[in-house]
């Protein structure tokens, strides 16, 4: 219905396939449209919590893209401002709304892999190639890095699958001389009675995530879990003799997680995502940067 941005101008060529929509050239502006009654706020990561809020008090409902904040502590004030204003707030993890993941999350609780004791998850791709100094994700200002941008996903992931937060993190991140952000971030999640997540997360290898869920009585294997692109996908199975390929046709996982939260809005029931387990994932996060010794709060 809405967009604003600091280049009306540009904004305007984007959308011009749809002339109706409305283009403001401040924020503040798109808040105050009565007709407005939910944003979405693809900002960098270090104007969530701020822009989220003054949504939230402007009486909008907010989907929020991940990581919603940049601490805990942070997105804990994002949480009571969206109690006190009655208003939904949500972050968006698309991949979580695609049919492969909920596919393999639905076997894991119907016990098919018996209890789970191990979650691997990791991505990549290379930030450097082509070299792009002013790239948001690389600014320590905007809080950048590979760990806010994609290893959070592979944090959400495993608690997806563990169904709670870890009780503790052993990481080490790389930060070379020249760059402002951590580069790469490793790190092993104890989410208890012998069960871990080995993660990690870089912007200085070649493009690739996996996914993989090991229990006591077989495997699942999801080669493409994050951004599988606008191609048929396949998850793995993986029991005693036998192997199952569960082939998924493409969808727009973008649009199922819209869909979901407008869904939300009109019947005033709580996402799926709830900001409960949100939290939980910036706590594993702070944890992973101060297990590393790593300066994040100051970013």
């Amino acid at each position: 219905m809405a967009v604003a941005s600091r280049n009306p101008h540009r904004a305007r060529e984007l959308f011009a396939h749809i002339p109706q929509v409305r283009i403001y050239g401040a924020y503040e502006s798109l808040l105050e449209d009565p007709e407005i009654e939910a944003v979405y706020i693809p900002l960098p990561n270090s104007l969530h919590a701020e822009w989220s809020i003054k949504a939230l008090e402007a009486g909008k409902h907010v989907l929020c893209e991940k990581p919603l904040a940049v601490t805990a502590h942070q997105g804990r004030t994002m949480v009571e401002a969206a109690r006190a204003n009655d208003r939904l707030l949500m972050e968006a993890f698309m991949y979580r709304f695609h049919p492969q993941i909920l596919w393999a999350l639905e076997q894991v609780q119907a016990g098919r892999i018996g209890t789970v004791k191990l979650v691997r998850a990791s991505f990549a791709f290379n930030v450097m190639l082509p070299p792009r100094p002013h790239n948001i994700r690389l600014q320590a200002d905007l809080a950048g890095g590979s760990l806010m941008d994609i290893g959070c996903y592979t944090v959400n992931f495993c608690r997806a699958v563990f169904g709670h937060p870890p009780s503790a993190a052993a990481a080490r991140v790389y930060k070379s001389d020249d760059s402002q952000v951590e580069l790469s971030a490793n790190a092993v999640l104890d989410f208890g009675e012998g069960g871990f997540g080995l993660i990690d997360s870089s912007f200085n290898l070649p493009t690739r995530q996996v996914a993989e869920i090991h229990g006591e009585d077989g495997s699942i294997s999801i080669p493409f879990p994050f951004t599988p692109g606008d191609v048929e996908v396949e998850v793995v199975l993986s029991l005693e003799g036998q192997t199952i390929h569960q082939h998924i046709a493409h969808v727009d996982h973008y649009r199922l997680e819209v869909e979901h939260f407008g869904a939300s809005v009109r019947s005033a029931n709580q996402p799926v995502l709830s900001v409960t387990e949100t939290i939980e994932n910036l706590e594993t996060i702070d944890a992973i940067y101060r297990s590393a010794g790593y300066p994040w709060q100051l970013i």
